[in-house]
């Protein structure tokens, strides 16, 4: 999780931030504030749930290495 003051971002530059398959999630900011990006591994964890609020992002995930 990390926090941004960026309003979007695209698919195609998400992905080119690393050589893994990840599942991303984005919250965007308000003005000079806040704003959320949300990244899950796909290889090591699947994603059951996924919320998006006005303030909030939330993700239930499990474990793929532990089944």
């Amino acid at each position: 999780m990390q926090e941004t003051i960026r309003k979007d971002f695209s698919m195609h530059e998400l992905q080119g931030l690393s050589r893994h398959q990840f599942a991303w999630q984005w919250l965007p900011a308000m003005w000079q504030a806040g704003g959320i990006l949300l990244r899950v591994w796909e290889d090591a964890f699947s994603i059951e749930d996924m919320d998006r609020g006005e303030f909030f992002l939330s993700m239930s995930v499990t474990d793929r290495r532990i089944h």
